[in-house]
């Protein structure tokens, strides 16, 4: 569900609830179809943030997978190829680390190009932005469900233990990872952040600096939700933890009828 959110993440401000309540009530319809105000986001941003921490932490945690950040999938890949061309003795077993990096990735990019969906009918449409959300909770269930009867554990002691090799537990990783894919367009890539971050020429102003605090705030948000996520699986499973992380995504649906309708659109 892609927009532009650059803006959203150096200068959004807190939601104005009474307003997007009052437009509901006078022009309920209208209200559902019209662009929400972009600069009134940042709880709703921080909360996919808090998500896609949340939602990473399990994949990792089971076969040592980041389902929202695939740079470490893609060298994986890279390095199943390049044992192609190694010494003797030559190794071309496609090995389940290498499976798993292949299906987290397809599955976050059939995530993403569902995002495009909003391309089409309006990526700043709240009905489109409500749906999208829900649907990525659909996912996250799914995953949950995926890896509660897949018989691998939900935390693996090695790399060479990896879980969810099993058909249901690569459908638990694919199911997380397009989840991801289709937030994407909202979440914050961490490497930009921390780079503009350390570059903000008001890194250490002593006052109140939107440009770095929502980053801050963006980062803080990652690894709490990491931190939560990986509470719950150590103290129950995957399955649950990916089954809160579905219910936190329905309430996420619902935050967006707290921003205002863009008046200018």
């Amino acid at each position: 569900m892609p927009f532009d959110t650059k803006g959203s993440t150096t200068s959004a401000g807190v939601s104005d609830a009474p307003v997007a309540i009052q437009q509901s009530r006078n022009r309920p319809r209208s209200f559902l179809t019209s662009n929400i105000d972009q600069g009134q986001t940042l709880l709703q941003l921080t909360v996919y943030c808090f998500l896609t921490g949340f939602t990473s932490a399990p994949t990792f945690l089971a076969c040592y997978l980041w389902c929202g950040f695939q740079t470490g999938g893609l060298v994986q890949l890279s390095l199943a190829v390049a044992r192609l061309f190694a010494s003797s003795p030559r190794d071309t077993t496609f090995h389940k680390p290498d499976q798993q990096a292949l299906t987290s990735l397809l599955s976050f990019l059939v995530g993403t190009s569902l995002g495009r969906i909003g391309d089409k009918v309006g990526p700043r449409r709240r009905w489109w932005i409500m749906s999208a959300t829900f649907f990525m909770s659909l996912l996250t269930m799914a995953a949950a469900l995926c890896a509660h009867f897949s018989a691998g554990p939900s935390i693996a002691e090695f790399r060479t233990e990896a879980g969810w090799q099993d058909a249901l537990g690569m459908a638990a990783l694919g199911f997380a990872s397009a989840s991801l894919g289709l937030q994407f367009g909202t979440a914050v890539v961490l490497t930009t952040v921390y780079v503009e971050l350390v570059n903000d020429p008001k890194l250490f102003l002593p006052k109140l600096v939107k440009s770095r605090d929502h980053r801050l705030m963006a980062i803080l948000a990652v690894f709490t939700g990491g931190m939560c996520s990986a509470a719950i699986v150590f103290a129950t499973s995957s399955a649950v933890a990916f089954g809160v992380c579905s219910g936190l995504r329905i309430i996420s649906m619902l935050t967006w009828l707290l921003v205002p309708s863009d008046v200018t659109a």
